[in-house]
């Protein structure tokens, strides 16, 4: 009998030991790394009405048909720190467009308070900057200058974007790009001015997603000798707007004419930025870096969400 309970005491020891090695092994083992993403998406309402309040629970994020979890929902404008907006004119449009300078320095003064304005034109494949990040609105809008309105001055206006977008600072702000161009890009030759065709904007799709710039674009016509060509001018239209709904911003045109009056468009684009959210999620883990297909989505009526149409993950380790 003695020999019995010595036998019981010993398994319910080994039993208890047994039990509480795995739950120190779970403790020594370090959690799995979770892919956090962020992008920015802009609330849109279908009527002339002030954008709801919308919380994280009202946002669906998927990637692949699986429905991924969001982590956080902020109002850019309740974020630490300024909003960055570079303005890039396409230095090879005609020089009509300055007719819109007054319409883009009187926009400068509605945006969002603490926007920092940086003035850039697109030449070459490259970029010069002529006036740096500022919240001095007159003296960006007074760097605004005639554009050289040559074909050759633009070289490939999707290269431009692209360095652009991968020499922007790496201080945390939201990021937004204002293009005016005609996005012709002649570079690849006539064929590959349609979007499935050319390297130079996919790139330039894939650069701006990478960096979390959110892309606007504006139609102004290019040198005249292109301007009967309906052919390039319907590529360039298709073109800038395959960037902005890439990269979850939005075009603006007018027919294939340089729109008379920007005033409008800017004011959409200005409430645009005052509607605007940091979307944080966890993506699906990734053997590799990459991009990642994702879908934006509400279900509360009367709205519309814009977000990119990927984001760079990488890979989990």
């Amino acid at each position: 009998m003695k020999r019995l309970g010595i036998c019981l005491l010993t398994f319910v020891l080994g039993a208890a030991t047994a039990a509480v090695l795995p739950a120190r092994g779970a403790e020594d083992t370090p959690p799995a790394k979770e892919n956090v993403a962020h992008v920015v998406v802009t609330l849109h309402t279908t009527a002339a009405q002030p954008a709801p309040v919308l919380s994280a629970e009202d946002i669906r994020v998927y990637e692949n048909h699986h429905r991924l979890p969001v982590k956080a929902w902020v109002a850019t404008k309740a974020q630490s720190g300024p909003r960055d907006l570079t303005i890039l004119m396409d230095d090879s449009v005609r020089a009509n467009v300055s007719l819109q300078f007054r319409d883009l320095a009187a926009f400068f003064s509605t945006l969002p308070a603490g926007t920092r304005v940086r003035i850039a034109y697109a030449e070459y494949g490259g970029n010069k900057i002529v006036r740096n990040f500022t919240t001095d609105y007159p003296s960006a809008g007074k760097a605004l200058r005639l554009p050289i309105g040559a074909s050759m001055a633009g070289g490939s206006i999707f290269d431009s974007v692209s360095d652009l977008v991968k020499k922007w600072p790496h201080d945390g702000n939201p990021r937004a790009l204002l293009l005016v161009s005609d996005g012709i890009d002649l570079t690849q030759g006539l064929l590959d001015t349609e979007p499935p065709l050319n390297p130079e904007l996919q790139q330039a799709i894939d650069a701006a997603q990478k960096a979390d710039v959110t892309v606007y674009t504006i139609f102004a016509r290019g040198p005249l000798r292109l301007e009967r060509d309906m052919f390039l001018m319907n590529n360039g239209q298709s073109c800038l707007l395959s960037l902005s709904t890439a990269t979850g911003g939005q075009s603006y045109f007018q027919g294939t004419r340089t729109p008379l009056a920007y005033a409008p468009y800017l004011r959409q684009f200005a409430r645009d930025l005052r509607n605007q959210y940091l979307l944080t999620f966890l993506t699906l883990p990734s053997a590799q870096s990459g991009y990642h297909r994702i879908r934006v989505t509400t279900e509360v009526p009367g709205v519309r969400l814009s977000a990119p149409a990927r984001v760079f993950v990488p890979k989990t380790t």
